[in-house]
């Protein structure tokens, strides 16, 4: 248990049905804010990770059990709008086997691959994006986050403005009127193979990941600890992806955590440079860095279960969160305001560095 009071910003990757970790990573967390342990200032979050932190930083305005009910009510909200057909035969698994969660070689995950190949968004009618309906059935006065100088933490949502190759954050909870809508985490979760780009003032948007996937700078004003909830692996165990479903996984890893990987190497050169006295008097201060994540877990289930939103498999990404939260605040609470438990040179600089 934390010894004294401790302040954190969130950022918190996408990743489509597998942010349900997220959920579960927030609901222990939580009960540390409950228990007048830990204080989070300020979310970032992109995709999925948007959806769960704005649903978060909204029930937060009323308190800790409010977010933790509310985080419930989006998920099941989410579930209860799945399309992805019952397999029973997976349930024949262990119940602590991964693999059972694994679509990669179903029928359903390998016709929508090939559909994302062939068809448009934008020659089926039919296809909307039902976020914008899931925030306004779970948050219906959103105005709330957006007023100013309101209770709870700032949020950041970022998405990636499509004509321009550009990030574009949105934002609430400062002294300006906040920009948080439906539309706006309709397009921080545009995934552009299913839905149509989102348009906002006159530009159009997709998904965050592909730029800030969390975007970490909009942080480093409001918290000096920042944790990271990562959903796609850093790293793989064993032989390079041979099979195309491995292939296009790794792909898709590798894609959505290199934004994260050079965000975290621009604060840490900061760091060095304030460390070396290169940066005296300036605003800038050291930043610490934690991250809760599950590489092995992540990798098992595969990539094409992020499009299976069915209510156990988003049940269990919420306990197998919560396990890993629970295990970081034991081991790490009591670093935050001390020394960062992520080591920083094994997990981000060497990856840029080109050393094996």
């Amino acid at each position: 248990m934390a010894s004294e009071h401790k302040i954190i910003g969130l950022g918190l990757q996408g990743g489509g049905s597998h942010t349900a970790f997220t959920w579960g990573v927030l609901d222990r967390l939580l009960d540390e804010v409950e228990q007048g342990n830990l204080s989070i200032p300020a979310i970032s979050g992109t995709s999925g990770g948007a959806l769960t932190g704005a649903v978060c930083a909204y029930g937060l305005m009323d308190g800790p059990k409010e977010a933790k009910r509310l985080l419930e009510a989006l998920w099941d909200a989410v579930s209860s709008k799945s399309l992805w057909p019952v397999e029973p035969y997976r349930m024949l698994l262990p119940k602590d086997s991964p693999e059972r969660w694994n679509v990669d070689w179903s029928p359903v995950a390998i016709g929508l691959g090939m559909a994302e190949q062939i068809c448009s968004p934008y020659w089926n009618p039919w296809l909307g994006n039902v976020i914008g309906q899931v925030i306004e059935e779970v948050i219906p006065d959103l105005d709330r986050l957006n007023a100013t100088n309101r209770k709870g933490p700032k949020l950041f949502v970022c998405a990636t403005n499509v004509n321009k190759t550009s990030l574009r954050i949105f934002s609430a909870g400062g002294t300006e009127p906040g920009e948080i809508t439906p539309k706006t985490l309709m397009a921080s979760t545009c995934l552009p193979t299913l839905f149509r780009a989102v348009e906002i003032d006159g530009a159009y948007y997709w998904d965050g990941g592909y730029i800030g996937n969390p975007a970490l700078s909009p942080l480093v004003d409001c918290a000096d600890d920042l944790l990271t909830v990562l959903i796609d692996p850093l790293d793989v165990a064993g032989d390079p992806p041979k099979n195309p479903r491995q292939i296009v996984n790794r792909i898709n890893e590798v894609s959505f955590n290199a934004s994260w990987v050079l965000e975290m190497s621009r604060i840490e050169l900061i760091n060095q440079l304030l460390s070396k006295g290169f940066l005296k008097g300036s605003e800038y201060k050291l930043k610490r860095f934690h991250l809760i994540r599950n590489d092995r877990f992540m990798e098992n289930i595969g990539a094409a279960s992020k499009l299976n939103p069915s209510r156990d498999f988003v049940y269990e990404l919420r306990d197998v969160g919560r396990k890993c939260a629970d295990d970081w605040v034991l081991r790490h609470l009591n670093d935050v305001g001390t020394k960062s438990s992520l080591d920083v040179e094994k997990e981000v600089a060497l990856r840029l560095r080109g050393s094996p």
